[in-house]
């Protein structure tokens, strides 16, 4: 019988071989690495006596085997391809992706996942991973600043995604106004893309949580000013400039691999939004 590896510790992994994931079943993924360490390849027949022996261990039903075997091999016959086309997939166990954050529905065998590039347990997928990742941005730039202290915050528009893209971002933020209102200045009106106003009596303080805040010095200079120094008005930029290899040539090279990207790809879309606005008043020294 088969015995599986130990799971590995994905969040100690460079971020470089760990960025692209596909999810399998324990045994298949052991079988693999056992293959790939001895420097052979796996049969249909060798996968057939992993899976079996895997459905045994857990009290499964033998007929599944002969299905999931094919399965098995189909995947490992995609990590070939892929590798071969030179993205640099890694296969992970069930065990190994509970460790981990993926969308609701997710993950499912056959899929390619894309790791956030600031916090080391959340996958998005290939189709969706620049729209994730930049909304998740945003929202902890409001978030910080609404920790900060914020009372009033007005979103505009630099480059990039823009007015299709904000009405959904819009809905994250309380009490938010989508419409921009009327402005003798034309050329901010057409930029402004929301506003939102908050009653607001919360003590100045930085969220623990964050993910974007340590690369982000703008971001730090700004939580420094109102927490040392009582910032009142502010003005922060969330940018999007990096598509960290997930682009039009990855999504070509998935496919040949038969890899499934999730849903339909959306590209990188160099984004750049404005954040400013003004805090509330400080109860005391903040």
């Amino acid at each position: 019988m088969h015995k599986s590896s130990s799971p590995l510790d994905l969040t100690a992994i460079p971020y470089s071989q760990r960025q692209l994931v596909v999810v399998q079943a324990d045994e298949v993924v052991a079988a693999m690495r056992e293959s790939r360490s001895n420097g052979s390849t796996i049969a249909s027949s060798d996968l057939a006596k992993v899976v079996k022996a895997g459905s045994l261990l857990i009290g499964g039903i033998t007929v599944w085997v002969g299905a999931a075997a094919v399965l098995a091999k189909e995947a490992y016959d995609a990590w070939v391809k892929a590798r071969d086309s030179g993205l640099n997939v890694m296969q992970i166990s069930n065990t190994e992706a509970s460790q981990l954050s993926f969308p609701p529905g997710h993950p499912r065998p056959g899929t390619l996942y894309v790791a956030h590039p600031a916090t080391s347990t959340v996958y998005y997928t290939t189709a969706m991973f620049h729209r994730m990742a930049f909304e998740h941005k945003f929202t902890e730039a409001v978030e910080l600043l609404m920790s900060l202290g914020a009372s009033h915050i007005e979103v505009e528009h630099v480059h990039g995604w823009s007015r299709e893209f904000s009405a959904t971002m819009a809905t994250l933020v309380p009490t938010v106004s989508a419409e921009a209102s009327a402005s003798s200045n034309t050329a901010r009106s057409s930029s402004l893309l929301f506003k939102a106003d908050f009653d607001n009596d919360h003590e100045p303080s930085v969220p623990s949580d964050l993910a974007w805040y340590a690369h982000e010095p703008t971001w730090r200079s700004i939580a420094h000013g109102r927490l040392k120094y009582g910032m009142k008005e502010f003005s922060l930029g969330v940018s999007y400039q990096d598509d960290y290899g997930v682009n039009a040539g990855l999504k070509l090279k998935a496919e040949k691999a038969g890899l499934d990207m999730g849903g339909a790809f959306e590209d990188h879309l160099r984004t750049t939004w404005t954040i400013s606005g003004s805090f509330n008043e400080c109860k005391g020294k903040p």
